[in-house]
């Protein structure tokens, strides 16, 4: 990653690399593969579709994921807009990102499952919200019908 964080600095800022995206439904049965750049590429036995999409993670919150955005190009991809109006959970999976040389450096950071999703006849917009259950508070007891008899 050396040679990469190099160019990025002599770009000032300009130099981008490809995202590779995967969306799935909730069960993990539809999967839709996507990269951002003008020609599809295969990784992990998966080919991964063209696409034009801008995805930006949000910053982390007390080192937790803080969720991100993307927004996908949908007016060509009619898969996408099926699968936001037949499925209630979409989950987005970062895989990668491509480097100049063809390779993948993967990325196993980016997944996000809760958030929301609109589209318009050209594209379609997810919003994913930070994974807040590890604020949850649980109790010091947990109660079964051994230790409260009758009452559980």
């Amino acid at each position: 990653m050396n040679a990469n964080f190099e160019k990025m600095c002599r770009s000032t800022g300009g130099y981008s690399l490809p995202w590779l995206v995967r969306l799935a439904n909730e069960a993990g049965d539809v999967n839709l593969y996507f990269v951002n750049d003008t020609q599809a590429c295969t990784y992990g036995g998966n080919t991964y579709a063209a696409s034009t999409f801008d995805y930006t993670p949000n910053e982390d919150q007390s080192g937790f994921g803080g969720g991100g955005t993307l927004s996908i190009e949908a007016a060509s991809n009619n898969s996408i807009i099926q699968m936001i109006e037949s499925y209630y959970g979409i989950r987005l999976q970062v895989i990668g990102v491509l480097l100049d040389d063809g390779t993948v450096s993967e990325i196993k950071t980016f997944q996000h499952h809760y958030g929301s999703a609109k589209w318009n006849g050209k594209q379609a917009d997810f919003t994913f919200e930070r994974d807040d259950r590890l604020d949850m508070t649980f109790p010091a007891l947990v109660f079964s019908h051994y230790n409260n008899r009758g009452n559980a």
